[in-house]
């Protein structure tokens, strides 16, 4: 039946391609006036341009990948409140609460995620935000989004260039710093669930010196209408010390702060990001008032960059990073009594701490001296280490044999072997090379390959593959492989008494092969059609074998991705999206709670001068629970936003934003243990002004 599927929608792709107005073999360059070049300016001459894909920067229609771009003024129309919900706009791309991760959002692409949600690098600045123990994005994550200039989005493999855990997709999150056109501005904004948040953005530039400052800050006490009515404690027997019914404790706390200085040809740049919040539905699905979840990251770069002639530039970069996270959590109330009769007094309590420290050296360089070649050579090396603690008041160093009651002391467990994990390094050393190749006026041939060596697994050797034809002024064709893999990450090879995972030191790398075809067409000059298919076969990916995490599964998947833009105007702007996949597991059983149909759609509408209105809205649908999981299918849910702008005032914007305008009842796949799922957020309404100058 897959294989059926994978025919027909290949043979619509063609047909697509084929049937499209103007369709014709040969250079689209025939008129020696140059007026079909005037014409293809008019197509895509203020397209925007992306580097993720390549490392060097290209148009977006020309890049060799499903790539999408999101400006500030995207961002700034939408309205939103945090990255996330940002990245929810992208067709293709879900986001969820996570299960396990203090309902920190994951990002599902393609039918590829996980709780942890370490398919997908996610990068600040080209800084990761990954954390070895679990080799995901951290614990708790967001990005001032009023200090963002654009995202870098791609749907698909990027080992090729990023090496590491760009598997599913790498989503490159741009502030507004010394390369980036913008206002300097102050705003203030405050809504529902007693919202606060407040930023800046300045940007100073003299002679050969260039200096921005951006920060934000937000706080939010989460929505107390997200309630629950029962929890783990219900399915064990001990409903009488159960905070349900209760909500999800979704408070959060960040501030996030960028500085970037270049002199010359040097530069340096400074990223504080200090972020604290609750635990959702707790740390094992039981209602908690006193988690606290928390991460502190700093991240310092320097380097050199220069032309060295018209076709050398080279790029010197000294990285250092360091993130602390720190959890409390009340894994049970006061009161829980475990299997073996000992009653928690105070509650059953553990608080982890983690530390992670990163140095990284790398040089890259481009060189276009070779006749219709752009050669791309990277090579460095990374240190990490990770250092931990664990403070708890149960468990075997903590109970004596016989002991039937216990405090809320906490206890370390550093040094011994009832520790969570103990403290870990690896390095990495890894070599880049790839080739952009124009084969002629109008094909473009991308080939790479990265070599990445880790001390404690060994290597991996990941190719890509892009061929770009410009198969007319309005049509764009792109055929796409590429490799991928997602290393093991601390957790994965030593967790020893952690509840959630217990490590492997043979594990190996997951890997992935994607195919895309994917076509840009632009029938008129207000119009444009994204269309693409891939395939892709997922192997050694982890699963447990007998309480043990084994490289035993696969996972197998094919989809498609429509967009559909529409400019009439310039003060009309309409975007539809429709996203299929198919994907299934080792066993044939479509891979739960990942929608197998998503529907998205915005209109931005310049109803005068000084008034602008924003509208996104997007359905969720055919979400399948895990193979043991008995409950009914999750329910399909739609839902919509409202921003509306006014202008009129000298340097002022003032924005009204309603989410969830219909107050949609949305929810979100939980594990079981939460039976009614996670409801989402109820309407909610912001008032935002900022000031340029």
């Amino acid at each position: 039946m897959l294989h059926s599927i994978k025919i027909k929608t290949l043979s619509l792709a063609i047909l697509f391609a084929l049937s499209s107005p103007n369709f014709a073999y040969g250079s689209p360059w025939a008129d020696s006036d140059g007026a079909e070049d005037d014409y293809f300016e008019d197509f895509y001459g203020d397209e925007d341009f992306v580097s993720i894909a390549t490392g060097t920067k290209k148009s977006v229609h020309k890049a060799p990948a499903v790539a999408t771009v999101i400006s500030a003024d995207d961002i700034h129309a939408m309205g939103a409140n945090t990255i996330h919900q940002v990245i929810e706009t992208v067709t293709g791309i879900h986001t969820y609460p996570s299960n396990i991760n203090r309902m920190n959002p994951s990002y599902s692409i393609r039918g590829i995620h996980t709780p942890e949600n370490s398919q997908v690098l996610v990068l600040v600045n080209g800084v990761r935000t990954t954390y070895e123990f679990t080799g995901a994005k951290w614990n708790i994550f967001d990005v001032g989004v009023n200090l963002i200039d654009r995202i870098e989005i791609i749907r698909g493999p990027g080992s090729a260039v990023y090496g590491a855990d760009a598997y599913s997709g790498v989503i490159n999150i741009i502030t507004k710093g010394n390369d980036a056109v913008f206002e300097n501005d102050v705003g203030v904004k405050a809504g529902s669930f007693d919202s606060k948040n407040a930023w800046f953005n300045y940007g100073y530039q003299q002679d050969n010196i260039k200096f921005s400052a951006n920060a934000q800050w937000q706080d939010s006490a989460g929505d107390s209408s997200r309630v629950v009515p029962t929890d783990l404690l219900h399915l064990i027997g001990q409903s009488e010390i159960s905070n349900a019914p209760g909500p999800l404790d979704t408070r959060h706390r960040y501030t996030d702060i960028h500085m970037q200085l270049t002199v010359d040809n040097w530069y340096a740049s400074l990223w504080y990001l200090d972020l604290e919040g609750g635990t959702g539905a707790g740390a094992a699905q039981a209602l908690s008032n006193n988690d606290t979840t928390s991460g502190e990251q700093i991240a310092i770069q320097t380097g050199y960059k220069k032309q060295l002639s018209a076709d050398f530039d080279i790029d010197v970069n000294l990285q250092f990073q360091q993130y602390k996270a720190a959890t409390y959590f009340e894994i049970f109330p006061a009161g829980y009594i475990d299997a073996a009769g000992v009653n928690y007094t105070e509650g059953y309590i553990g608080n982890p701490l983690l530390e992670d420290t990163n140095y990284q050296a790398r040089v890259t360089s481009n060189y276009s001296g070779f006749a219709k070649h752009k050669i791309r050579l990277e090579f460095g090396y990374k240190d990490s280490e990770e250092t931990t603690d664990e403070f708890k008041n149960f468990g075997p160093g903590i109970i004596s044999e016989g002991q039937t009651e216990q405090d809320g002391t906490l206890t370390s467990v550093k040094g011994t072997e009832h520790i969570f994990i103990g403290d870990n390094t690896r390095q990495l050393s890894y070599l880049s090379l790839q080739d952009e190749w124009l084969l002629s006026s109008d094909w473009e041939l991308t080939a790479g390959v990265r070599y990445d060596h880790y001390s404690d697994f060994g290597s991996t050797i990941n190719p890509r593959l892009a061929l770009v034809w410009q198969t007319r002024h309005n049509l764009t064709t792109k055929l796409l492989y590429g490799s991928a893999f997602r290393a093991p990450s601390f957790g994965d090879l030593y967790a020893t008494n952690n509840p959630v995972k217990l490590g492997n030191p043979d594990l190996k790398p997951e890997q992935i092969d994607t195919w895309d075809l994917a076509f840009d067409y632009r029938p008129s000059y207000d119009w444009q059609v994204l269309f693409n298919i891939y395939q892709y076969q997922a192997s050694e990916l982890l699963a447990y074998v007998d309480n043990q995490l084994e490289n035993s599964s696969k996972q197998d998947g094919i989809g498609s991705e429509l967009e559909i833009r529409w400019q009439p105007s310039d003060t009309l702007k309409v975007k539809m999206g429709y996203a299929w996949q198919d994907a299934k597991d080792a066993n044939n059983h479509p891979i739960a709670d990942a929608p197998q149909h998503s529907i998205d759609a915005s209109i931005q509408w310049q109803i005068t001068e000084d008034i602008n209105i924003y509208s996104d809205t997007y359905w969720i649908s055919n979400r399948y629970r895990a193979p043991l999981d008995s409950r009914n299918h999750i329910d399909d849910y739609n839902w919509t936003n409202l921003s509306m702008h006014y202008d009129g005032i000298e340097h002022i914007n003032l924005t009204l934003t309603v989410r969830n305008l219909f107050n949609s009842d949305a929810r979100e796949a939980s594990n079981g243990r939460i039976v009614n799922d996670y409801p989402l957020e109820e309407r909610g309404f912001w008032l935002t002004g900022r000031y340029s100058f």
